[in-house]
């Protein structure tokens, strides 16, 4: 089996559905979450689950320790920028595991190892749940030097870090430099064109250890959904039962996870609407083993 780290940086207060969030992560037994943060540690006492303890500026006082490089990190969403670079941050806990990656906060897990099987760990590198770049919700890197090291390989990395605002180099960025051939940079420094065969063909055969498949984690997106559909016509009734994620709609299927995301906030909305929770929130989920429904209207046991 092999062994696996998440890595989360947490700071603020946790959000109303945290006991229904560990209750997830918990029910994922054989991988590893560690959380860096300045919020309550007693939510959870599971094996998998493990908490060090720091305030926001200690954390980014060590992160700018082991980069050796000004930062700018002026929020805690912020941090999503130093993704890229968390195993280097992150060197000293990762070390004993195959794979490390990250993870948010807002979703709900199903049973991940059963979409990443061993024999999918086996083949691959890189895993994403999204199909055109790496996931910053879920994401998993084999740990070596090369993975270890690739947020040094994206392009203007300093200027990223150094910008206060949110760039995105933890999805699109690292993407990039994961693809990125020795072709592509000669082709970018002459200016030939990178869409020919030969460098498509070397792109394919680079990426083949990525396992980048699209996992319909995140709804109310422009990534057409299993039916085709997109934006707020995607699946709006979810289920979380005893670990296991499903939707209405999508009858039968079971999900890798929920991602809260554009339920909560209007801000990645691509059509313009307004994000249900902004304007009604109910939490009300008294037993983790009732089946409970996340819908437009909040979390609530059925």
């Amino acid at each position: 089996m092999h062994k696996i780290a998440l890595l989360i940086p947490y700071f603020g207060k946790w959000p109303e559905w945290i006991e229904l969030y560990f209750n997830s992560i918990e029910r994922n037994s054989t991988i590893d979450f560690h959380f860096f943060t300045n919020c309550d540690s007693s939510i959870s006492s599971s094996k998998n689950v493990f908490f060090h303890q720091m305030t926001f500026e200690e954390y980014k006082e060590n992160a700018q320790n082991y980069l050796n490089v000004a930062i700018n990190i002026p929020n805690p969403y912020k941090i999503c920028d130093l993704r890229p670079f968390f195993g280097i941050i992150h060197q000293e806990i990762i070390k004993n595991y195959d794979f490390f990656g990250w993870t948010d906060v807002d979703v709900l897990f199903g049973d991940i190892l059963s979409f990443y099987s061993d024999n999918i760990l086996n083949k691959h590198e890189v895993l994403s749940t999204h199909k055109t770049r790496l996931s910053g919700h879920l994401a998993l890197l084999r740990n070596n030097e090369k993975h270890r090291t690739i947020g040094y390989k994206i392009y203007n990395w300093k200027q990223a870090l150094q910008n206060p605002n949110f760039v995105g180099i933890d999805e699109h960025g690292i993407t990039n430099a994961l693809q990125m051939t020795l072709f592509d940079k000669i082709a970018e420094k002459f200016k030939f064109s990178k869409d020919n065969l030969i460098l498509n063909l070397i792109r394919k055969t680079k990426t083949t250890k990525h396992y980048f498949v699209e996992q319909y984690t995140t709804p109310f997106t422009p990534i057409p959904w299993l039916d085709g559909s997109v934006n707020s016509a995607q699946p709006e009734e979810w289920y979380y039962e005893k670990g296991v994620i499903t939707n209405k709609r999508d009858k039968g299927r079971k999900f890798m996870y929920i991602h809260f995301m554009n339920f909560k906030s209007s801000t990645w909305r691509a059509d313009g609407s307004i994000a249900p929770w902004q304007t009604v929130f109910k939490y009300e989920v008294d037993d983790m083993n009732d089946k409970i429904k996340i819908d437009l209207k909040g979390i609530t046991t059925l």
